[in-house]
Parts: C-alpha cells; structure tokens; sequence
C-alpha cells in the first residue's frame, strides 16, 4: 500500500504463531492413527478386488511424519494423485499411486488382463485419472468409516490432480502422517502406495483417541484391545440379492396391480448376500419370529 513505510509493511506481513501448539504426534498417539488405517485397509483391498476381479491385498507398510515440502520430494514421478476431505475436519488427504501399477488397474478395470501393460513413466490422461480414481472411492469411503468410531467425519470433494504440486491449500511447512501401504494384485511383489493426511486433519482424531486412552487405562484394560472390538462395532450395509430379469419397456408401460413378474432366479438356486456391493455369502429364506431372514448356506464362490 502506498505510504506505508517498510517497518508498517512488515508488522502487516506478520502472522502470529503459538509456539506451544505441538505440530506432529507423540509415537503412542500415532499408533492409533495406525490402528484406523490397518482396520480400513482389509475391507478397501476387498472392495477393489471384487471390482477388478482379482485378489487384491493392502497392508499397511509402515507410518512416518514428514513435513509436506518433504514430502514433494519423496513422492516424485507421475502417478494417480487423489484428494479427498473428511468433513467437518480441516485440510484434505491425498492418496499417491505410482502410474505403472495405476495402468495395470486401469487395464483390468477395462476387462484386459493386466500384463504387457505400458509401463513407463508417464503422465496419466484425464481419462485415465477418472477410471482409477473410481477404484479408491471405496478406500476413502472405508477411511472415513474408521475415523468416524472416533468422530463423525463425511467423504467430500474426491477429485484428482496431475500431480502432487498442483495440490492447494497445505502449507509446505506443516507436518503430515505419511502412510506407506503395500499394493499388490494377484501373486506380484507388490507396489507401494501412499496416504498423506495432514496434521490439521489429523489432530481432532488423535484428541479424541487420546481421551478414550486414558478413560480406558485407568479402568486397567488394555487400550489396543479396547481400540480394535471399537472398530468392531462399524456399520456395515448387508443386502440379500435375487437374481433379476430383463423385460420389454413396452411390457413394463403395460404393467399394473396384480400383474406378476417372472424373476430369473431359480426357485432352487440360494441367494446372495451383498456387503457394501460385495457378494460374500449364499442364503435361502427363513424366518425369525415376525421377520422373513436369510440362512446362511455357503460362500459364493
């Protein structure tokens, strides 16, 4: 602004800083961090394995603190950059995977069979981005289904990035969880892949794990325990599926009440149980007291 003197300009400059707010995690703290990303990471490997049809794993590798400026640094290279927020929580998580396993995925995804797959480095299509970025939905569904045994926390604006130095809104000094999870597809040796969340995200969770820490301690029971039957308790949507039947629009326009329509599922045949889109178990129908249920006769196959 004109007519300020240098001295004025440099008060104005200045942002107040609390030296006594801490900005990384104690390690006792980020072990329950560990513990939600572990619980999230079977139930995701599962969903992404129904997707492209093939076993998938996702194990957590290990857990580091790094500042974000760091991590430009480490993480380099083109690759599938994924941001997600956890609303009501501040900042946003990023989710990093390297492009030569993203366009295996992308090829299975595709119907292809994932091998002689391109995979030197390069930057990934619009396109590209799109169809695997649609994989992960269910990996920050199942985060935030974790997160939410401590405080309700919402999946909002998934959206992708050409590249990790596009991403706005962190601030290059602050420290974030580094999350490095083991990927593999099939029997392969795996890949690694990468979740950062930030400690302004983090530090409401951690408050809140440590709460619970010390309420449990002092009743002499074994907090990590305690921490993983709370895990237990996640909701989980179970569906019981028919197979379904094509019809006519012309038939359908015509249908009224009291008309049948022929399903085609087998009377014989049991049913699915569908769990967050995932088709684990046969059943038949039954009945408990008032209700119609399903018995459990096998696994699908």
């Amino acid at each position: 602004m004109s007519g300020e003197t240098i001295e004025e300009q440099k008060r104005r400059s200045v942002r107040p800083v609390d030296f006594r707010l801490p900005r990384s995690f104690e390690r006792s703290h980020l072990r329950g961090v560990e513990l939600l990303l572990e619980s999230a990471s079977r139930p995701s490997a599962t969903l992404i394995g129904a997707a492209l049809r093939r076993n998938v794993k996702i194990e957590l590798d290990t857990i580091d603190q790094l500042s974000w400026e760091s991590l430009l640094t480490e993480l380099t290279g083109s690759g599938l950059v994924i941001t997600f927020a956890l609303h009501p929580l501040a900042s946003k998580a990023t989710i990093y995977l390297p492009a030569a396993v993203t366009l295996r995925l992308i090829d299975l995804r595709l119907g292809g069979d994932g091998e002689g797959v391109e995979i030197e480095p390069r930057e990934l299509t619009d396109l590209e981005q799109s169809l695997a970025s649609k994989l992960f939905e269910d990996m920050v569904a199942q985060v935030a289904n974790a997160i939410s045994t401590q405080t309700a926390v919402v999946p909002d604006r998934i959206h992708t990035e050409p590249s990790l130095e596009f991403i706005q809104g962190i601030p290059l000094s602050e420290m974030c969880v580094w999350a490095k999870f083991r990927f593999s597809l099939g029997d392969d040796q795996g890949s690694e892949l990468s979740m950062v969340l930030p400690y302004s995200m983090l530090r409401p969770v951690v408050e809140m794990i440590s709460s619970r820490a010390v309420v449990v301690q002092e009743n002499g029971t074994d907090f990590q325990a305690a921490f993983e039957r709370r895990l237990q308790d996640v909701p989980v949507v179970a569906r019981v599926r028919l197979d379904s039947t094509t019809i006519s629009s012309q038939a359908f326009l015509r249908l009224k009440p009291g008309d049948v329509v022929g399903l085609g599922h087998r009377k014989s045949r049991p049913m699915s149980v569908v769990v967050d889109r995932v088709e684990l178990f046969k059943a038949v129908l039954g009945q408990a007291g008032s209700r119609v249920a399903a018995i459990i006769v096998g696994e699908e196959d």
